[in-house]
């Protein structure tokens, strides 16, 4: 049962903070990261706090550096994102990570936890055929914002948010994987510069590298044997230190007014719920498994996009090809976590 809560934690609070952190428009990505991870430090806290756990806190490797690490890896990811989708599109960009999320969180499970030990034959094909499923629903939604660009353009109701990570962040990660305007100049700037062939090469290798980075950041904590709170709350120092960084590389760092500050706060602690949710869900399921229940935060910003955003709007061609994603991803996710 607390398994089943956790993995619904995970996937509303993943799949509705980038929505919530792209209401306000017009910030730079650096900017929403900043904020983001500023709401996400500070829910750390409270939960190290409120589950009694501060007095446990050390500087050691083990409970300190090996999580901080591993947000240091989020951050990172999410720079690969950016840029990737900035050089070959959200669609492409996010239909090589997202899979790949999934895949190297398997990996990671196997070869470092020995999770799938005992497996028998029976329960290896349907693990397989679910996460055909999983996959397929993920391009799916992910090729309808393809399919949205082929229709009428309608009158933008807001900013499209994008799938993620990590959990992603998202998310995602997950992880933010959205775009918003400032980052058209950089593209145009990008597609002078270099050729086509070139521009998509790069824009290849940064999503693979977020699909990577963004499938294992969080086994840096796992590998600590460390309660759920007592882990999350290095991996969101190093987050926010990481973000902090990019921020000002990029002078992001600007004062927001105090509505939109609630926003991006809010969408932060959205993040935070999300981050402790899936390190107390790893353990009871598995890296590989918890990680593509993390992905279905997907089917939730999806839903967001058609519903709220009207982006695809709903009722179209590409809204009923994300529905169908919807569908198909979220049955192999509960097939998958039912495994267990």
């Amino acid at each position: 049962m607390t398994a089943v809560l956790l993995s619904f934690a995970l996937v509303l609070a993943w799949g509705s903070w980038i929505p919530v952190a792209h209401a306000v428009p017009g910030l730079r990505q650096a900017t929403r990261t900043l904020y983001a991870t500023t709401g996400n430090l500070v829910f750390a806290a409270i939960a190290l706090v409120a589950g009694g756990s501060a007095g446990d806190l050390t500087l050691g490797w083990k409970q300190f550096w090996l999580p901080l690490a591993g947000g240091l890896v989020w951050t990172v990811g999410s720079v690969c994102a950016f840029r990737a989708t900035e050089l070959i599109g959200l669609a492409r960009a996010s239909g090589t990570w997202t899979p790949l999320n999934i895949i190297v969180a398997f990996v990671f499970g196997a070869v470092l936890f020995n999770e799938l030990a005992g497996f028998s034959a029976a329960r290896y094909a349907l693990l397989a055929g679910c996460l055909v499923l999983v996959l397929a629903g993920v391009f799916l939604i992910i090729g309808s914002q393809s399919a949205a660009a082929t229709e009428p353009a309608r009158e933008p109701e807001s900013l499209v948010s994008a799938p993620t990570a990590p959990a992603t962040p998202t998310a995602t990660l997950t992880t933010v994987t959205a775009l918003d305007s400032a980052p058209a100049a950089a593209t145009a700037t990008a597609a002078t510069a270099d050729s086509p062939r070139a521009t998509h090469r790069r824009g290849l290798l940064l999503a693979l590298g977020a699909g990577v980075l963004w499938g294992g950041y969080f086994v840096p904590a796992q590998w600590a044997h460390v309660p759920s709170q007592l882990g999350n709350f290095p991996l969101a120092i190093g987050m926010f230190v990481a973000a902090v960084v990019l921020a000002a590389r990029e002078r992001a760092i600007v004062r927001l007014t105090p509505a939109h500050s609630a926003v991006q706060f809010g969408a932060g602690l959205l993040l935070g719920i999300g981050s402790v949710a899936l390190l107390g869900l790893v353990p009871r399921l598995g890296t590989g498994v918890g990680f593509t229940i993390a992905q279905l935060s997907l089917l939730v910003n999806a839903g967001a996009g058609i519903w709220f955003f009207k982006v695809p709007p709903p009722g179209s061609r590409a809204a009923r090809i994300a529905l169908a994603g919807i569908v198909l991803a979220g049955v192999g996710g509960t097939v998958i976590g039912a495994l267990h």
